[in-house]
């Protein structure tokens, strides 16, 4: 049983949002469960909905105070450490606590303890049947709504005083127009604050995110690299100065470059891929090694850049590196052999942004 952020669930009757996605593991053992922050129209205040053993064991809660009803008893304790987030929250991939499950005499009620930074939260709630839990797909518009409120929100703080943030305010106070992920990051760009790989790396839930290594952010990738590459030039919605297979290195990585940000992919034999992003650097490649790169990749870079709706299997068709340098080889056989494949393979799903505000409470279920 698995949601993506920003789309509808039904509990029940109740209807609401997704609006936050925590995963967690267990220090000691491999116990594993996911928690959703969930939103209605009405209201920002979380509810939390935690799903562990595949949907055998759910429980939905909301924050209230320290105090431990009486009555309960401890049913677990350990150390909590989060593998992986989404949404609307300020959680980071290895952020762990110490927390405690209390439950009432015949089991049915909860009330878990998270001791964050040294501080105690708490909240309380009850189990419940996974099967009362559903996808809820007449939410879909208005839960889009919402995640480009949040996003607006964020501007407006980031951009601080000016015309361009009394219009995002205006925007929260009056509505926005019915538009999707690509309008989005329109907006972006128009305010000079264009879509990033690094972003595009938080939204999928695909992409987890590992401890740096040297100031380098890394990631593994639950699809393979071909894919990989293509979905985020998707995610940038083509906006790349140069994508291509590095021959020169014995890995043969997949590079995206954009103005800010250079990310490498590199396959792994399970069918996986590393991802190692780091803050862009002047290309210094000789001019000769520059024009070895194979340019498949550029060239479906310009296609999504100008909204061709051939997708990838255009790239295959063409004969030469039309939207690539002047100066620029055809790609070669095994970066073309490699890209190739790419272009048949399922397109990577698509998610909306993820937006950061203050932790939150969270709770688990085991």
């Amino acid at each position: 049983m698995e949601f993506d952020c920003w789309t509808g669930i039904k509990i029940g009757e109740k209807s609401y949002i997704i609006a936050e996605k925590i995963r967690y593991k267990e220090k000691t053992s491999d116990d594993v469960w996911t928690e959703y922050g969930l939103i209605t129209e009405d209201s920002d205040a979380r509810i939390w909905l935690s799903i562990a053993e595949g949907g055998l064991s759910c429980s939905l809660s909301s924050p209230v105070g320290n105090k431990v009803p009486k009555g309960y008893r401890l049913h677990d304790s350990g150390t909590e450490v989060v593998t992986g987030v989404w949404g609307d929250t300020d959680a980071s991939v290895g952020d762990e606590t110490e927390y405690e499950q209390y439950e009432s005499t015949d089991g049915q009620e909860t009330f878990f303890v998270e001791h964050w930074n040294g501080r105690r939260s708490s909240s309380a709630g009850r189990k419940i049947a996974a099967a009362v839990i559903t996808a809820d797909t007449d939410m879909r518009p208005r839960a889009r709504g919402m995640f480009l409120r949040a996003q607006l929100r964020d501007l407006a703080v980031n951009m601080g005083s000016g015309l361009t943030a009394v219009a995002v305010v205006l925007l929260i106070m009056y509505g926005i127009p019915d538009f999707g992920t690509r309008d989005w990051h329109d907006v972006r760009r128009f305010v000079n604050m264009p879509y990033a790989q690094h972003e595009r790396l938080a939204d999928a839930p695909y992409y987890a995110e590992n401890e740096e290594e040297g100031g380098a952010r890394i990631y593994t990738a639950h699809i393979d690299a071909a894919s990989t590459a293509l979905d985020l030039i998707e995610g940038v919605d083509g906006r790349v100065q140069d994508a291509y297979e590095d021959l020169h290195d014995a890995e043969h990585p997949l590079i995206v470059r954009t103005q800010t940000e250079l990310t490498r992919i590199t396959a792994a034999a399970d069918g996986t891929a590393r991802i190692v992003l780091i803050e862009a650097p002047p290309d210094s490649a000789p001019a000769a090694e520059k024009l070895e790169r194979g340019y498949v990749l550029m060239r479906y870079a310009e296609l999504v850049r100008t909204g061709d709706q051939r997708g990838r299997a255009a790239v295959v068709l063409q004969e030469s590196p039309k939207v690539g340098p002047p100066s620029a080889a055809p790609a070669d056989t095994a970066s073309a052999a490699a890209e190739a494949a790419n272009h048949t393979a399922a397109r990577a799903p698509t998610t909306p942004a993820a937006e950061e505000t203050p932790r939150r409470t969270r709770h688990l279920v085991h």
